[in-house]
């Protein structure tokens, strides 16, 4: 009894004396454990109070800045210490300050365009592909990091799609002109078309043309803009491929033997057109005599230097390319052009009636055709009549007619046509004119010529001449009928002459003799001088219109 009593004495003894053991020391002390270093069975960790560790005072921020400028990111940090500062743009490593001293800085990256400025970093010349997120990093456990964003202002940029700058397409089919843009913020795209509208609906980057025709050839301009610097554009041509179109330059050109002439053509064809002229009735022209030519109007034209007498006829403009053939047909006339009046449309007579006309043409006159009527009269009962032609040094013939035996204050309607020996001229143009109402309280002012000198009037009032008329026609009203030449009037081709000025008139008695069916005229001398007045009126006219 006694024995057992001291043994368990002994044991409590033993376990006061020994050190106690906490739960960690335990595992420690364990063979094999990561905490038994074979040194000592207790590890000690000293640890750093919160309040003396590295602050950034630096708040994170967005920094937007335009292509080529410079920016610094900045991070101040408070009581760094001993502990490193690392600025990394993303994953990628810029430099390292590993000590508070200057001489522990260590540029990682070799963009020379990295500073340091401090612990802040400065970015020069950015470019596009800069556009990142920045981290300053200080090596606290755990690291403590300021993030910054950069967005980097890049201005358009724009490229048409697959490079194509020009699209060629038959007509009839659809396409779409595609062109792409970059550049930040994303620019906006708009179309356009050189001298024209555009043709078909636009979405954004894309255009349209539906069911393209040879009049939506064109460049197409596509335009990028986003606010930075200024806006960029490209140009699609766009060439729809379709059969030849051949207009003629004038349906008839006027000439004489011995004249130059040139006829033309103009040709809209794509591909480009083979362009060839024929006599009618596919006849080649000469091409050792006639001289052809093309200019930058798509004009195709053939000159005649001297044109012979079996030049006259009907010329073919004929263009050709795969997509199909046009022609167009010009007349190479010897025929006068169409009669142009210079009387004023009020008469200054009551029963008469002065009608002065030129007619330009390289041949001489042979006769003048001439019909009338009376405003009041069916529109079919026109009287006709022939008088003679005129001979000129030039190729401008003047000539007058007095129509006699009127009807006071009548409008009539008058048509003159004249015939050389290659074909009598076209009608572009029916002359009205009204005779003097006696009834009226005003009589008729003289008019005058635009630029004309008044004094031309009296130099008429001095001439004193015979002229003798005559008529082709019998039983008609009586006329009288002068003519002049006009050979020192060089006037050009498509001259228009406006005339403010009525042409002096003469009123002529006819007599018929009651023994013959002939038709006599007796003039006074104050009509003769009438007369005359009105040939010199359409002599001084063309001269004055030189």
């Amino acid at each position: 009894m006694f024995l057992t009593v001291l043994i368990i004495v002994c044991c409590y003894a033993s376990i006061k004396a020994r050190p106690s053991f906490t739960d960690t020391d335990m595992i420690s002390s364990l063979p094999g454990s990561p905490w038994n270093t074979g040194e000592s069975d207790y590890y000690y960790d000293v640890l750093t109070p919160e309040e003396t560790l590295p602050v950034i005072t630096t708040q994170s921020q967005t920094f937007t800045v335009d292509l080529g400028d410079s920016v610094l990111l900045p991070c101040d940090v408070e009581a760094r210490g001993e502990f490193s500062l690392t600025w990394r743009r993303a994953e990628e490593i810029l430099w390292i300050l590993r000590e508070h001293s200057d001489e522990s800085f260590v540029k990682v990256t070799s963009d020379p365009r990295v500073e340091r400025v401090r612990t802040s970093l400065k970015l020069n010349d950015v470019q596009a592909a800069d556009q990142n997120t920045y981290i300053c990093e200080v090596s606290t456990q755990p690291p403590r990091t300021l993030d910054h964003s950069l967005s980097v202002r890049v201005p358009p940029s724009v490229y048409p799609a697959h490079n194509r700058s020009v699209v060629i397409i038959k007509m009839g089919s659809t396409v779409t002109l595609v062109c792409h843009a970059s550049g930040n913020p994303m620019p906006n795209i708009t179309w356009s078309l050189k001298g024209g509208s555009l043709p078909g609906p636009v979405d954004r980057a894309n255009l349209t043309v539906v069911k393209a025709r040879p009049e939506d050839n064109g460049q197409y301009k596509c335009t990028a803009d986003n606010g930075v610097g200024q806006p960029a554009s490209t140009t699609i041509t766009l060439q729809v491929m379709h059969p030849p179109k051949v207009r003629e330059e004038k349906k008839e050109v006027y000439t004489g033997v011995n004249f130059d002439a040139t006829l033309a053509c103009f040709v809209d064809a794509e591909p480009q057109a083979q362009v060839k002229w024929y006599r009618v009735g596919d006849i080649p022209v000469d091409p050792l005599r006639l001289i052809k030519g093309i200019d930058t109007n798509k004009r195709y034209s053939l000159q005649f230097e001297r044109v012979q007498l079996d030049d006259f006829g009907y010329y073919t403009c004929n263009a050709s390319n795969y997509m199909g053939n046009s022609s167009a047909v010009v007349h190479l006339s010897g025929r006068p052009k169409p009669v142009r009046y210079f009387s004023s449309t009020q008469g200054d007579k009551n029963t008469s009636y002065t009608l002065v006309w030129d007619v330009v043409s390289y041949a001489p006159i042979l006769t003048y055709s001439i019909a009338y009527r009376n405003e009041s009269d069916m529109e079919d009962q026109w009287v006709n009549f022939t008088v003679p032609g005129t001979t000129s040094s030039s190729i401008y013939h003047s000539k007058s007619h007095t129509f006699t035996q009127l009807d006071p204050g009548a409008t009539y309607y008058v048509k003159v046509s004249a015939k050389n020996e290659f074909g009598e001229s076209d009608i572009n143009e029916t002359f009205s004119f009204t005779t003097f109402n006696p009834a009226g309280t005003d009589s008729p002012k003289d008019y005058q010529a635009e630029g004309e000198d008044p004094s031309i009037n009296d130099q008429f009032r001095n001439i004193v001449s015979e002229v003798d008329g005559d008529s082709e026609s019998q039983g008609l009203p009586t006329s009288v009928t002068g003519d002049a030449e006009t050979s020192a009037i060089p006037r050009t081709e498509g001259e228009e002459i406006h005339l403010r000025k009525k042409a002096p008139t003469a009123e002529s008695a006819a007599v018929q003799d009651d023994s013959s069916s002939a038709v006599t005229f007796t003039m006074t001398p104050a009509e003769k001088r009438a007369q005359m007045i009105a040939l010199v009126t359409a002599i001084s006219l063309s001269c004055f219109f030189l």
